[in-house]
């Protein structure tokens, strides 16, 4: 099998900047999830760090407790979002 017959058969993906199925454009990169699937991917991920972050937040403000309750229901919410989130890696 030959380099370009071998790359063909991984062009299995989404094309690039679109969630069109391969085979339109033989010119554009192609990659196994769409961009909508890999936008909520980043989604989970940046805000799975987020939430270890906040455990620091929640440690350094120990004296205030109005910025502790801030920060207990933007975390609170963001633990919901990522659920929503992952509920919808499915069907993107």
């Amino acid at each position: 099998m030959s380099q370009k017959e071998g790359s063909e058969s991984c062009q299995s993906g989404y094309k690039t900047g679109t969630s069109e199925k391969p085979g339109a454009d033989k010119g554009l990169a192609y990659y196994p999830i769409s961009d909508l699937q890999f936008d909520v991917v980043t989604l989970v991920c940046e805000k799975s760090k987020a939430l270890q972050a906040y455990d620091k937040y929640l440690t350094d403000a120990q004296a205030n407790e109005e910025v502790r309750r801030v920060i207990e229901e933007i975390k609170c919410d963001d633990k919901k979002h990522i659920e929503k989130l992952k509920s919808f890696l499915g069907n993107c």
